[in-house]
C-alpha cells in the first residue's frame, strides 16, 4: 500500500552538545533529501544553519519557553495520554499545521504529541535501566515517562540494534511489530578529501602532539572515561610517546575526570579539548593511531563508523551492540578490566600492519553498507 502523507515534519532541534544524536539526525535528512515522492519539512532551531543548503524546506523557531504551571499541565498530559495543544501559541498552530506526519530523532514531545499527529520517533537505549546510578531520580522519572508515553502513542519507533527492540518490548510492553531496526551510518566522511595543508593547520591550532589516542565523547558516565584514562595510564607507562586526546561538550563527569588526570599526573599526556568544530573532527580521527571506544553502554556508536569511513583502526568495548557492529574490524576488550582495555590499545600501537588491516576492514564495511536500502527502510516506517 502507497503512503498517501505528503507533508513530512522531521524535527531537528538537537543542538551539537546532544553528542551521537545530533549526527544521527543528519544521518536521517541526508538519506531522505534523495526522495522526491514526498515533501519533507525541516524544523530547527533559528541558530542552526547546517540545512540552510539543502533542497529541503526549512522552518526556523524559536522553541518556546514554558512557565512552571504549563510544564505541569503538561506534564498531567502526558501522564494521562491527553494529546492537545493547551498552551500553544498561534503562530506554534500555524507553523505545524500542514504536517501530516513528524519524525523525531531524538526522545521528545514537541509538537506531535500534543497536536495529536502521527509520528515516527527513535529510541535510542534504555540505559537507566541498567546504570540506574548514572541518573538521578528525576532523570530516571522522566527517562521512563518519556519512554513510555512516546513509544505508546507513536505510530513506529526505530532503534538500532535487536538488543534495544528487546528493551523496549521487555519494559515498556509494544508490540515488537512496531519497532524498526534501521542503522545509519553516517555517509559525510566517506567523501572527505584529505588535505595535508589542512591537517598540518588543524594540528597547530590544537597543539595536538605527534602520535595519540582519540576518544569523542561527552563526559557522561557511562561513556567511561575514568577507567579509559587509567587504563591510559598503564600504557603510557610502556609506550612513553603516546598521548590520549578527549574532546566533547564538559557533561556531568567532567570534574571527576580532570581529578582523576591530575591524580596520576597525566595532566601533560591527556588532553581534553572540549567542544570542537565539526569541519575538524575528521582530521583528528585522520591523525590518531586509533579511536578508542570504552563506553559502557551504547546501541551503535557513530565515531565507530566514522572512524571506518576515514579508514582509522578502532578499539571498542564489547557490550551491548558493539561486538556487532565491530565484527572483526577492530580490537575488542572489556571495558570494566583497566588490563584489558590497555593490552588491546597497546597491541595496536605496537602492531603497524595490524592496524593497517583492521582499518582496511572497517573501511570495506562501512563502504559496502547500502544507503539505498537505509532509505527504503524510512519510506517503509512511513508506509
Amino acid at each position: 500500500m502507497e503512503c498517501n502523507l505528503k507533508n513530512i515534519g522531521i524535527l531537528a532541534f538537537g543542538d551539537k552538545n546532544r553528542g551521537g544524536v545530533y549526527q544521527y539526525t543528519q544521518s536521517i535528512i541526508n538519506a531522505l533529501v534523495k526522495d522526491k515522492t514526498k515533501h519533507y519539512i525541516i524544523f530547527c532551531n533559528r541558530d542552526d544553519y547546517r540545512f540552510d543548503n539543502y533542497s529541503l524546506e526549512i522552518r526556523k523557531i524559536d522553541t518556546p519557553k514554558t512557565k512552571l504551571f504549563e510544564k505541569v499541565i503538561r506534564l498531567l498530559q502526558f501522564l494521562i495520554f491527553i494529546r492537545k495543544p493547551i498552551f500553544f501559541q498561534q503562530y506554534e498552530l500555524d507553523i505545524f499545521s500542514d504536517i501530516d506526519m513528524f519524525i523525531s530523532p531524538v526522545i521528545s514531545a514537541y509538537p506531535h504529541f500534543y497536536l495529536n499527529k502521527p509520528f515516527v520517533f527513535t529510541l535510542h537505549d534504555m540505559q537507566e535501566r541498567y546504570y540506574p546510578e548514572f541518573f538521578s531520580r528525576y532523570e530516571r522519572f522522566s527517562r521512563w515517562l518519556n519512554s513510555r508515553t512516546l513509544a505508546k502513542s507513536a505510530n513506529k519507533i526505530i532503534c538500532e540494534s535487536e538488543f534495544v527492540k528487546k528493551d523496549i518490548i521487555k519494559f515498556i510492553g509494544v508490540d515488537r511489530s512496531k519497532i524498526h531496526i534501521i542503522q545509519s551510518p553516517p555517509e559525510a566522511f566517506l567523501t572527505l578529501e584529505y588535505n595535508e595543508t589542512q591537517c598540518e593547520r588543524i594540528r597547530v591550532k590544537y597543539n595536538l602532539p605527534e602520535k595519540f589516542i582519540f576518544y569523542p565523547a561527552q563526559c557522561w558516565f557511562h561513556k567511561n572515561h575514568i577507567k579509559l584514562v587509567e587504563a591510559f595510564n598503564i600504557v603510557q607507562k610502556n609506550i612513553v610517546d603516546i598521548y590520549l586526546i578527549l574532546t566533547g561538550a564538559q557533561q556531568n563527569n567532567y570534574h571527576n575526570l580532570i581529578n582523576k588526570i591530575n591524580e596520576l599526573g597525566l595532566y601533560y599526556k591527556v588532553i581534553h579539548l572540549g567542544y570542537i568544530d565539526y569541519e575538524d573532527l575528521p582530521y583528528f580521527y585522520k591523525m590518531s593511531q586509533m579511536l578508542v571506544m570504552p563506553t559502557l553502554f551504547e546501541s551503535i556508536s557513530i565515531p565507530i563508523y566514522e572512524a571506518f569511513s576515514l579508514k582509522v583502526p578502532v578499539c571498542s568495548s564489547n557490550v551491548v551492540a558493539l561486538p556487532e557492529q565491530v565484527g572483526d574490524a577492530g580490537l575488542i576488550f572489556n571495558p570494566n578490566d583497566l588490563n584489558d582495555m590497555a593490552e588491546k590499545m597497546m597491541i595496536y600501537l605496537n602492531d603497524e600492519n595490524l592496524r593497517a588491516e583492521k582499518a582496511k576492514k572497517g573501511f570495506e564495511k562501512i563502504i559496502n553498507f547500502n544507503h539505498g536500502e537505509y532509505r527504503q527502510k524510512l519510506l517503509d516506517v512511513l508506509k
